[in-house]
């Protein structure tokens, strides 16, 4: 029987899926919806389109915390119903999983054993080190004998990692990233114009600022007016985001310079030629390469669709058979 060959990224908060049989991406939010009873509700986008509107006896959870499995048994439910509902039951699939490099050996052996007790048909599981597959999906040779930093900006965490002939020199996960901004913002909302905002038009209005921060144009959000408590509608500045992005993105600047300083000196000299590769779905604020460019001295890559690379690198390493130390 010929095996199935299957990609999968957990993030905190989205959960993609490539599988080379079907040449597509499924792309889901990684979110449960419980009964009162504990029983699965919903998974995926159905759970996240209830989350903030759901009633008492519904909870939201996601299973994912800083990038690591937070709630094992519920990150177990919510892949089991989504993998059964995608896959053949009657073939063995091989399944390739990007996990952290920077976290314990607890954290790892929890995947590996997550992919094992979700699907009754595995033949195999690799665990792929995430930022080899994000710099395989961003288009670097990682086997060549050449330093390459690149930079995950993701939900909940910020991995930063130099790579070289195959193998990961040094990685940092930093527990920071787009949540932190929608947060902000909630509060900055709630003390400066007295409206109270859920954590979807948080994110509604941050990716507006994403991609229109060059023309400063002012937005507009819905919410819930806190002197009235009745439902309000305001303009917000097209800066708001702004002064905690600038803040995030000099929070890892400081790393990724902790970084340089402390690698072989011909690693760094080879990123001062290629430049620092950005990824991740909060990296696509136009203004974080030209700060970080403006601070560090390297010339910053940005590709597109940034938040896809780790999928789009384990596609690529299940289709040529990478190895990867």
């Amino acid at each position: 029987m010929k095996k199935g060959l299957i990609g999968i990224e957990l993030g905190s908060k989205n959960l993609r899926i490539y599988s080379k049989e079907k040449d597509q991406i499924l792309r889901l939010k990684n979110v449960i919806a419980l009964t009162e009873d504990s029983e699965t509700a919903a998974v995926g986008n159905e759970a996240f389109s209830m989350y903030e509107k759901e009633p008492h006896q519904i909870q939201i959870i996601t299973p994912m915390v800083h990038g690591v499995i937070g709630d094992y048994t519920n990150m177990r439910r919510l892949l089991a119903q989504i993998l059964r509902r995608y896959l053949r039951k009657l073939k063995k699939y091989e399944f390739y999983m990007a996990v952290p490099s920077d976290i314990t050996g607890v954290e790892r052996r929890a995947f590996y054993d997550l992919m094992l007790e979700s699907f009754r048909s595995v033949k195999e599981v690799r665990l792929c080190p995430k930022p080899m597959a994000d710099a395989v999906g961003l288009g670097i040779d990682v086997g060549a004998p050449c330093g390459n930093m690149v930079i995950n900006m993701g939900a909940d965490t910020t991995e930063i990692s130099v790579i070289s002939l195959g193998g990961i020199v040094r990685s940092r996960l930093v527990k920071q990233g787009g949540s932190q901004i929608d947060q902000w913002m909630i509060s900055k909302l709630k003390r400066n114009h007295n409206i109270e905002i859920g954590m979807k038009s948080a994110e509604r209005l941050k990716l507006l600022y994403a991609r229109r921060e060059k023309e400063g144009k002012p937005a507009y959000v819905k919410g819930r007016d806190l002197v009235s408590g009745l439902p309000k509608k305001i303009q917000v500045p097209g800066d708001l985001a702004e002064e905690k992005v600038r803040s995030y993105v000099n929070d890892i600047i400081i790393e990724a310079k902790a970084m340089l300083e402390v690698i072989p000196p011909e690693l760094a000299s080879d990123i001062m030629v290629e430049g620092i590769y950005l990824s991740g779905g909060s990296s696509s604020f136009q203004k974080i390469p030209e700060w970080m460019e403006d601070a560090i001295g390297i010339h910053i890559r940005t590709g597109e669709q940034p938040e896809e690379s780790v999928v789009r690198g384990l596609k690529t390493m299940m289709n040529k058979d990478y190895k990867y130390q």
